[in-house]
């Protein structure tokens, strides 16, 4: 049988451009459509704080007045209003029995002492995010509460002396430190989206690093700086 070298040469060359620009469409394809993108929503998680008054008073002013005396004491000497009552804030909790304990304490030492339920609005976000971008959004979305968390431990190891304050401050740096790695990468990812709920994302940013770069440049006394911190990160409405 007569044999044709060139035509079964061309035909293998042809075949390969073909591969080559099928698989291109392909990839095209992939990116342009987010094929492998499923749509989701992420969202933040429900979390209730419990936050201990040490002073009430229907009078801002007067808890104005009094709210130094008690920072000098170590307590956040944050001024939160509810149902037209003023209540100069201890520390805030997320843990009911924590709360409760030193509560007790307090009411022993002869102060008023109360605890306020308080739960922070929901937020979420639906699309068609990679794997990537729902961890980024996820971290975002907790990033009140992890900022907090952190906050907190560092304010109790102070008051019990595991910290001294040199030790604290360097820690605090870690933790901004670690919030702009977050913010930086979400930046990365949503630059352009100006939707809702990403500019409350943006917003809680502003409001984390304004008092991180306040607890880091601080001269005065860091124990009730880094209470009343968590208290604005928490307590400030978006």
């Amino acid at each position: 049988m007569k044999k044709f070298p060139y035509f079964t040469t061309f035909f293998a060359f042809l075949t390969l451009i073909l591969c080559v620009s099928v698989g291109y469409l392909i990839s095209t394809l992939v990116v342009t459509t987010n094929l492998f993108q499923t749509t989701s929503k992420v969202e933040s998680q429900n979390l209730t704080y419990y936050l201990l008054s040490i002073y009430q008073s229907e009078n801002k002013d007067e808890c104005e007045t009094l709210k130094s005396e008690f920072q000098n004491k170590g307590c956040a000497g944050y001024i939160y209003e509810d149902n037209n009552t003023f209540y100069i804030i201890a520390s805030i909790y997320d843990n009911v029995n924590d709360a409760e304990l030193v509560k007790s304490s307090l009411k022993v030492d002869g102060y008023n002492a109360e605890i306020l339920s308080y739960s922070l609005d929901n937020l979420s976000l639906e699309g068609n995010f990679s794997s990537k971008e729902q961890q980024v959004i996820k971290e975002c979305l907790q990033i009140r509460y992890t900022t907090y968390k952190s906050l907190y431990d560092i304010s109790i190891s102070l008051d019990t002396n595991v910290y001294d304050e040199i030790t604290a401050r360097l820690n605090v740096n870690e933790i901004y430190s670690d919030f702009l790695t977050t913010k930086n990468n979400f930046e990365t990812l949503f630059s352009e989206n100006q939707s809702v709920n990403i500019s409350s994302i943006r917003e809680i940013f502003n409001i984390i690093s304004t008092e991180l770069e306040s607890l880091t440049n601080s001269k005065d006394d860091f124990s009730h700086k880094v209470k009343l911190a968590y208290c604005n990160i928490l307590l400030t409405k978006i």
